[in-house]
């Protein structure tokens, strides 16, 4: 049963509190487990005062911006809630970013202090040398070094730390800049908080589960979703440093993880590996897995939970808004496509072309309003002004609603391809096209013609060991789909490309 406070008391709440509880009452339990070490709340606890005091030192306080840029690892939390617990904003950078976009987010946030570990010392160096930056930096062990002296020479419990009100800015994450220069997404006390608490009671967790976190901790859906929901719900978040999905299905193993979320390409190659290698995998203890940042295919979710014997369920987020839609484990579990229901506390519309609602089952543009809602993209006016009518949020993807009230998310305005009139969701082909036997991944996407103005552009990657052209793929087509939804042109590739967060960069598949 779940023991933290209810949501009503939310808006209460820094991001702190909660995380704070289970450290008082659970100091033994497990908050972190990484390459087979734990890390207990208690321990957690005294790495967070020790980074603030360092960071204290080094004059970092109430409403200082402090930037991070390392891999996953244990004291990443220990940092950004250090950081908030000394009054700050935590700015994470993935360092697998152009050495210009980490400059353009350094400079954009003028930061106190920039934080990095040992493997990313050299893309620090090289990006201040090329830039001229001058911002100070310091190693996150070194940090962690003084803080604990610092810890060892004061008074326990003594610390006098800033206060932390709900509209204070805990982080600001910055997209992957699939589209352009990245945005920075504004995430206050209040707006972490509520998301919390709506997945907690959405999906029931507490100190019972165990999340599985592979993906980036620079990115919202690693840091947040992945890692900061399940330690405010005291459960044990089980790390990895990058995403490999045997070491990732040999983790869930081992210790019993009890649920996963990620990205789309995560779970089909996961699924891959288990249809090549035939290895089984005993994962009784996990509840669910869950799919989002893009639509999955129909056929992925069904295989995954006939092969795994674990259901994959999808839900509906944003870095803007977390989360939207979701299934509930306390009502009718969504159908096959379906993101789920609206989670209270969110309004969304769903418009035509000429900005007017559309009917039950139609298409349209999805737009947000809710308490879980970014107050707006750090210091981008345009952006702002492009992304907000009023006090709705343009998400930029198309979705409709069933009879039954459940949300289904198609695709974004623009992988929508319009060719000869005919608009043409992207997703729909794809999820037709991995009904074949021998393809492994697939993107669609439109592709310039004098006459359509598009025509539908499939690149797919083949499952190792299969063989089959562009007439094959087209006549698979043809057998499901209406003519103008049918590829003309047919493309192989080894492999898709992916941002940091683990999107396809369909911009360059054109």
């Amino acid at each position: 049963m779940n023991d933290a406070p209810q949501l009503a008391q939310a808006e209460a709440l820094n991001a702190l509190s909660l995380i704070d509880r289970h450290i008082r009452e659970r100091p033994d339990h497990a908050a972190v487990l990484f390459e087979g070490r734990p890390l207990s709340y208690r321990e957690l606890g005294e790495r967070i005062d020790a980074v603030a005091l360092a960071l204290r030192e080094k004059g970092v306080g109430a409403g200082s911006r402090v930037c991070i840029i390392a891999r996953n690892c244990p004291d990443y939390y220990a940092a950004y809630l250090g950081v908030l617990r000394a009054g700050g904003t935590l700015f994470p950078i993935n360092s697998d970013l152009s050495r210009n976009e980490i400059a353009y987010i350094v400079e954009k946030s003028d930061p106190a202090l920039v934080i990095h570990d040992d493997d990313c010392r050299q893309a620090v160096l090289d990006t201040w040398s090329r830039n001229a930056i001058d911002a100070p930096h310091c190693l996150l062990d070194e940090l962690f070094e003084r803080g604990a002296h610092l810890r060892q020479a004061s008074a326990p419990g003594g610390e006098d730390w800033p206060r932390r009100e709900p509209d204070s800015v805990a982080v600001v994450i910055h997209t992957s800049g699939t589209t352009a220069l990245p945005k920075g997404v504004v995430a206050t006390d209040r707006m972490e908080v509520a998301s919390a608490r709506a997945l907690i009671q959405a999906w029931r967790l507490g100190p019972q589960d165990m999340s599985v976190c592979a993906l980036p901790l620079s990115y919202t859906f690693g840091l947040f979703t992945a890692s900061f929901v399940a330690l405010c719900a005291g459960a044990t978040v089980l790390l990895f440093k990058k995403f490999n999905p045997v070491r990732v299905l040999e983790g869930v193993q081992q210790h019993g993880a009890s649920y996963m979320v990620g990205v789309p390409a995560m779970y089909a190659m996961m699924l891959e590996h288990v249809d090549q290698t035939g290895k089984t995998y005993k994962l009784d203890r996990v509840r669910f897995m869950a799919s989002s940042g893009a639509p999955i295919a129909s056929i992925t979710k069904k295989e995954f939970h006939r092969r795994m014997g674990v259901p994959l369920l999808e839900y509906y987020a944003l870095s803007e808004c977390t989360p939207i839609f979701s299934f509930d484990f306390s009502e009718v579990m969504p159908p096959i496509g379906s993101s789920g229901k609206l989670v209270p506390g969110a309004e969304v519309k769903i418009l035509d072309d000429e900005g007017k609602p559309v009917a039950a089952g139609e298409t349209g543009r999805l737009l947000v309003r809710s308490e879980r809602l970014m107050p707006g993209y750090y210091l981008d006016p345009e952006r702002n002004a492009m992304a907000f009518v009023n006090d709705w949020f343009n998400t930029g993807d198309l979705a409709y609603c069933d009879a039954e009230g459940f949300y289904h998310v198609v695709g974004r305005e623009r992988d929508q391809v319009i060719s000869g009139g005919h608009k043409i969701s992207g997703a729909e082909v794809e999820d037709q096209i991995l009904l074949h036997e021998a393809v492994a991944q697939a993107a669609v996407v439109g592709s310039p013609d004098k006459i359509l103005g598009e025509v539908i552009k499939a690149v797919l990657v083949l499952k190792d060991g299969c063989r089959v052209d562009a007439a094959d793929i087209i006549a698979h087509c043809e057998q499901r789909l209406a003519r103008h939804k049918v590829p003309r042109i047919v493309e192989f590739r080894d492999s898709l490309p992916t941002s940091p967060a683990g999107k396809v960069l369909k911009r360059q598949l054109v």
